[in-house]
């Protein structure tokens, strides 16, 4: 299956490449007296190419997904929220306290509100 960035003829030059370098390493590897061993490794070499490529494909999609917004109300209002209530239970800093409770609220209202609202996300898989 062609690429869809690449032309017709620029895919069909590289597949081309790609089958006669193929068939060099088979005319090398058939001369070869311990082939076996050589095919198994040129195979795992091409394995592990294959996964890196792979890997560095899902750094490049996740570092993508990860430049979206930096700040995330939720999860700054969340921990607020239990300092709040700890503040609270104490019973001498109450007015702190609620303040906090009342920012956290407020930023975990906004992260929602931004969530369900907000821009919808594209999907590129």
């Amino acid at each position: 299956m062609a690429d869809p960035i690449k032309p017709d003829s620029e895919a069909a030059r590289d597949e081309e490449r790609i089958e006669q370098l193929a068939q060099e390493l088979a005319d090398r590897l058939r001369s070869m007296s311990n082939r076996q061993e050589m095919t198994d490794y040129a195979v795992s070499i091409l394995r592990e190419s294959a996964e890196d490529a792979g890997q560095a494909e899902q750094a490049r999609a996740s570092v993508a997904k990860a430049k979206g917004d930096p700040f995330n109300p939720i999860a700054f209002g969340i921990p607020l929220l239990v300092i709040g209530t700890v503040l609270c239970a104490t019973g001498i800093l109450v007015g702190p306290g609620l303040g906090i409770l009342a920012i956290a609220g407020l930023m975990v209202l906004y992260g929602l509100v931004a969530a369900i609202f907000g821009r919808p996300r594209r999907d590129d898989a």
